[in-house]
């Protein structure tokens, strides 16, 4: 559903990742099945051929939010062989991923939507896709059953290539569908979080080898777990091999809550051009993956100033819902 003017927020916010970002008539068919889908308005797609990865963030009610997300795991399964050449050994997409449809989170975004309805419909989706598609399920952020299994990143440790052998882990098992990855499509990890950045920037001004240096250490400096770090951010170092760069590839959670507490994207970002100062690169463009809300951008500085590729404006929650 598109082409609508939405007046008042919807209730909730599906960003779906599945792990395909090169062929172009199954991204496709993934996009026509999530807008066909009723009762959901479908906000931004996003396709990255180095990461191997499509993300679809759409919005709605709960229940069309479950539907519409069914109907893009079933194909996500039919379509995407993990196993395959394409999407191992050197084939493999540079980003982590357990699962053709990889990860989804529910989130809270409008005045009708909580964080205990997300709950409801994470648990109410996680166990319709163990049915549908036979399918192991690990919930994760507030939605998972035990402090120790909330981080997505500790689900993902190894990516699919070790889930088979995590799973026999009584402290990793899945949470729904079967006790082992479906041959093929792996896993899939249905949570619920706050709204988040995701955030990639280019580095630029060295070989290829040297940017990846860079990225990775400037990442492993920033991050949250790190000393010192940034509190509440992923952060990864990626080779970009289309285009004979690197990124450093970024996860700030509860972007409101963070601004709040002094932690910007421009605060951010104004780190690693130090520390990527300091390694001999410099900082490029960078791209939003999904949407962020307006306020997350002139949260501490000008949004141009982020340099986000294509404009800042396309890349906020309200101006899609606005179109």
């Amino acid at each position: 559903m598109n082409g609508r003017v939405l007046s008042v927020l919807p209730p909730y916010e599906v960003v779906a990742n599945v792990s395909e970002g090169r062929d172009a008539s199954i991204l496709a068919a993934f996009t026509s099945v999530v807008a066909g889908s009723p009762g959901v308005h479908l906000l931004d797609v996003h396709h990255d051929a180095d990461h191997d990865r499509s993300v679809y963030t759409y919005v709605g009610e709960a229940d069309a939010l479950i539907l519409a997300t069914r109907a893009l795991a079933r194909l996500a399964v039919a379509t995407i062989n993990l196993a395959s050449p394409a999407k191992s050994g050197a084939g493999r997409g540079v980003h982590p991923r357990i699962g053709a449809i990889d990860v989804v989170p529910i989130v809270p975004l409008g005045p009708a939507g909580d964080e205990r309805g997300a709950i409801a419909a994470a648990r109410t989706l996680g166990r319709a896709l163990a049915t549908d598609l036979d399918i192991s399920v690990h919930f994760y952020g507030a939605v998972a059953r035990a402090e120790a299994r909330r981080a997505l990143p500790e689900i993902r440790r190894g990516g699919f290539e070790d889930l088979a052998t995590r799973q026999q882990n009584p402290a990793h098992e899945p949470d729904e569908g079967p006790a082992a990855p479906h041959i093929t499509a792996g896993a899939v990890a249905v949570g619920v979080r706050p709204l988040m950045a995701a955030w990639n920037i280019e580095l630029t001004g060295a070989p290829e080898a040297e940017l990846l240096r860079a990225a990775r250490s400037t990442a492993a400096s920033m991050r949250g777990s790190a000393s010192g770090g940034v509190p509440n951010l992923q952060a990864l170092g990626f080779a970009l091999p289309s285009v004979h760069s690197a990124q450093l590839s970024m996860n700030l959670h509860d972007v409101i809550g963070a601004a709040k507490a002094g932690i910007t994207l421009h605060s951010i970002r104004d780190r690693a051009e130090r520390e990527a100062r300091a390694l001999g690169v410099q900082l490029g463009e960078s791209e939003i993956v999904g949407l962020v809300p307006d306020a997350a951008l002139r949260a501490g500085g000008d949004p141009n100033n982020l340099k986000i590729r294509g404009g800042w404006q396309r890349a906020t929650i309200e101006s899609r819902l606005s179109r």
